[in-house]
Order: C-alpha cells, then sequence, then structure tokens
C-alpha cells in the first residue's frame, strides 16, 4: 500500500489537526463517537456527513494522528484530489492499515470504476477488521451514486451528521483554534472576523492563519486596527 505521507494532501502541512483545536461546539454525542473511534474503542465503521466547510477534513486527520501516536498504521485518503490524478489501483493493499480515512466520497459519485473499487475496498477492510472513517456531504442515499452495493455498505456504518455551526459557536472555534496557535484572539476581534471576512470556516481559518503570520512577523497582538492593516 502506498503510505499515506506520499499522497498529496490538500491541506497545509505546516497546520496541526487534532481533537484539541476542534471546536465541537454542542455536539458532545459526536464529539465522544469519534474520539473513542480514533482509539478503536468497539466501532469498525464510522460515517461523518456534513457540509462544505464545516471541519470533516480536520476530524479525519486528527483520527489519523491520534491513531499513529498510540502506535497503529493510519492512512488519509482525500478522494477529491486522488480521482483527478492517480487511479483507484492506489487504494491496493489498503486493508493493511489499522485505520483508513477516505475524505470527500462524494468526489466519486458516477465514476464507477472508482465507486467499484471503494466497493471491494469496504468488504476487504471487514474481513481484515480495519477501522473506516468516511467523510462526505451528504448521507450515502443522497451521494448519487450508481453502485446500489455501494450504497448499501455504507449504510451499514454509525453515522453521524454534523450541524454547521452557529455564528457564536463559529466565534468560539476561532478563539479556540488561537488559543492553540498561542494567539490571544479577543472576542471583539474574532467577532469582526465573522461580520468582515465570511462566515464559512475555511476561510476564516486561512484569515487567521495569515493573522498568525503576520502578528508573529510584526509582534503585535491581534487587534482590530491590525487586522484592518493586515487583511486587505
Amino acid at each position: 500500500m502506498q503510505d499515506a505521507k506520499q499522497v498529496t494532501l490538500p491541506l497545509n502541512p505546516t497546520e496541526t489537526f487534532s481533537f484539541d483545536n476542534f471546536y465541537f461546539g454542542p455536539q458532545r454525542e459526536a464529539e465522544q463517537a469519534i474520539t473513542r473511534f480514533s482509539h478503536a474503542d468497539g466501532v469498525a465503521y464510522l460515517y461523518l456527513c456534513a457540509p462544505a466547510g464545516e471541519g470533516k477534513s480536520h476530524l479525519l486527520m486528527a483520527a489519523m494522528h491520534a491513531a499513529k501516536k498510540s502506535g497503529k498504521h493510519a492512512a488519509y485518503f482525500p478522494l477529491d484530489v486522488l480521482v483527478k490524478t492517480t487511479s483507484p489501483a492506489i487504494l491496493d493493499g489498503i486493508e493493511q492499515a489499522d485505520l483508513v480515512c477516505l475524505d470527500a466520497l462524494d468526489a466519486i459519485a458516477g465514476q464507477l470504476e472508482w465507486e467499484e473499487a471503494i466497493f471491494h475496498c469496504f468488504n476487504r477492510l471487514q474481513q481484515a477488521g480495519t477501522s473506516l472513517l468516511v467523510a462526505a456531504s451528504a448521507l450515502p442515499s443522497e451521494l448519487g451514486l450508481s453502485l446500489a452495493d455501494l450504497r448499501s455498505r455504507l449504510d451499514t456504518g454509525t453515522l453521524y451528521q454534523l450541524m454547521p455551526l452557529q455564528d457564536s459557536d463559529k466565534q468560539q472555534a476561532l478563539m479556540k483554534q488561537a488559543a492553540y496557535r498561542g494567539l490571544i484572539l479577543p472576542a471583539e476581534v474574532a467577532h469582526y472576523l465573522l461580520r468582515h471576512y465570511g462566515r464559512d470556516m475555511a476561510s476564516l481559518m486561512g484569515v487567521l492563519q495569515d493573522l498568525d503570520k503576520a502578528s508573529l512577523a510584526a509582534q503585535r497582538r491581534l487587534t482590530i486596527p491590525f487586522v484592518k492593516q493586515t487583511i486587505h
């Protein structure tokens, strides 16, 4: 199996993805289920469903890193990248891992070669006892998959549908991420970012990353004037 580190990831390699810097908000049941899953605590297959920008990739990467910290072999496959850059053969031997994370499952919908490859992988993973974590933007029945057998397999897992964060939760998420980076993000600055730089978390985290670099370079605190000066 191609090692996960050899797969080009659509994520910033300097970023740290962990459960400690992810804000679940009021979704405590999902938080407990996902963290338990990363330690292989009785669940073999978990399906995460959430709209784009709600942190699915973060959670899959966090699960992979948690598994590796406990000495397990974990592999992450961003299907939205892989369907454009390689063939389904990259999944050969996938069952050798202890944990497999399949991200952006939506990307294979309507591509029968990939659908069949995922279906056969699913069966091999079950037979090998490998844990499987899948993320998609919709339920299996709503993905537009052509292969009925794959839809039925995907429906057999434990499913958690992550709800979009409210603005107050997004503010808390920004402040938590900033604190993890060693930054102090005052509530009024977080609120300002929400009002002026979009409300999807992917964009907001990108702004925070830029502010982190600028703050370090300028040795400045995160204030509204500094944000205005830095982010155009």
